[in-house]
């Protein structure tokens, strides 16, 4: 029966090593993240996004489009138990959509 414990404890101990490197502070980075992306519509600029998110994107993809335009895609965590991340588009330098995505895992 000791045996078991033992065991038992071990497995539990590892199961939650996989939360420890979520900081308290990743932690709020990552609500204050949530909170703030829901604040962004439609329509706003660059700027406007910049300012209510706080601060910069924390992966940032930029192209040409066919037609000349500009995408842009910012991308902020916003779940890390659920591994998502909210991706706010750009079409010239204005807001046209505003998502949550599942991270990229390589096989």
């Amino acid at each position: 029966m000791r045996t078991f414990v033992g065991i038992y404890f071990a497995l539990f101990l590892t199961s939650c090593s996989y939360l420890a490197p979520l900081s308290p502070r990743m932690r709020r980075n990552v609500e204050t993240n949530r909170l703030r992306a829901r604040k962004v519509t439609v329509g706003q600029t660059l700027d406007e996004v910049r300012a209510e998110m706080g601060k910069e994107p924390e992966r940032r993809d930029v192209r040409r489009r066919f037609d000349g335009k500009t995408i842009e895609v910012w991308s902020y965590a916003s779940d890390y138990v659920r591994r998502l991340d909210t991706t706010i588009t750009f079409v010239d330098g204005r807001v046209s959509e505003v998502k949550t995505l599942p991270w990229f895992d390589a096989d």
